[in-house]
């Protein structure tokens, strides 16, 4: 029986479960806890303290991943977490788990190494469209930031290669984006894609739309308050901003497809619109983000070929990361 920590660290919420899996590779997942980060200094309280809740066995191996670039300083392996204050490093997870060689990725990073992994009734389609075996993965979702990955094959397996796609320049398609775009201008200067597609960014987007409607807006409401009042029909405002929100992730997601040439299949994570999604709540407007997907001039054919899933599997990096962890226990 091989023991593995495994660690999803995002900007909001830190995830840990152990791993357990036997001589048939069958993977079990025990003692799954989350921590708010806001509640912790650094990754090494909140893995001490999971590590002292468990009161577990020896590991024979932890893979953790962050919202961040991955760095390295000498042999350490660093992420300097882009939305939350933890600056976490490879030798600190040593420190604390007492696993040589522990693995430290990006969190898309294993979300990518997760699509191999998931059953396909983990998947929900939207739209049409056949993946290519052996052809590139595009990977991409929002939550508290917009994360970016991709998965290339080398003729035997998919390899991931992080990305930090999130903080490329926001597009804008015609003249009224042109118009939002210049009111992000005036509150962040440059406007990276995440400053839209984030939950941080849906709130800016209700009030900004608010803005040049000239309607009144709510201060203060969370990206939880801005969908459920799109979703009950209460806010036409916040509506408008779930509407461009798909509509713009829907340009994003054709942008990286191209750019990739994912005929392999882009996979949407993250926390919003698997969230959207499995609620059943028709949030996530299909039409709106396919047709954007696809409003590729003459690539558009192409696009139309290439299939979309959005990640319904509950807590998916750990997918990626037990398979990260298994490579580090050879």
């Amino acid at each position: 029986m091989k023991r593995y920590l495994l660690g999803d660290i995002g900007g909001t919420n830190a995830r840990f479960a152990l791993a357990e899996e036997g001589d048939g590779q069958s993977l079990a997942l025990r003692h799954k806890a989350s921590f708010a980060t806001a509640d912790y200094r650094s990754l090494e309280d909140a893995l001490s303290r999971f590590l002292s809740d468990i009161q577990g066995p020896a590991l024979d191996a932890a893979a953790i991943c962050a919202a961040g670039p991955l760095l390295s300083d000498g042999e350490t392996a660093r992420i300097r977490m882009t939305n939350c204050p933890w600056d976490i490093s490879s030798d600190a997870i040593e420190r604390v788990s007492g696993c040589a060689h522990p693995r430290l990725i990006n969190d898309f990073t294993a979300l990518a190494l997760a699509v191999p992994e998931l059953p396909v009734e983990a998947l929900h389609a939207v739209g049409g469209g056949v993946a290519e075996a052996g052809r590139p993965v595009a990977v991409l979702g929002a939550g508290t930031g917009l994360g970016v990955a991709s998965l290339v094959h080398d003729g035997t397996r998919y390899i991931p290669v992080p990305g930090e796609g999130g903080h490329v320049d926001l597009p804008a398609t015609d003249e009224f984006e042109i118009e939002i775009l210049r009111r992000f201008m005036a509150r962040f200067g440059r406007v990276s894609v995440e400053r839209v597609l984030s939950g941080p960014g849906l709130v800016s987007l209700y009030e900004v739309l608010g803005e040049l409607r000239r309607r009144p807006v709510e201060v203060g409401l969370t990206p939880e308050d801005v969908a459920a009042r799109a979703g009950d029909g209460s806010c036409p405002l916040c509506g408008e901003a779930v509407s461009f929100f798909c509509g713009w992730l829907g340009s994003v997601a054709g942008n990286l497809a191209l750019t990739l040439w994912a005929s392999g299949g882009v996979y949407i994570g993250g926390g919003i619109v698997p969230g959207w999604v499995g609620s059943g709540s028709g949030l996530f407007d299909e039409a709106q983000f396919r047709r954007r997907f696809e409003a590729k001039g003459r690539f558009a054919e192409h696009l139309a070929r290439f299939p979309v899933h959005v990640i319904l599997a509950e807590e998916p990096a750990f997918f990626g990361l037990a398979a990260a962890a298994r490579e580090a226990a050879r």
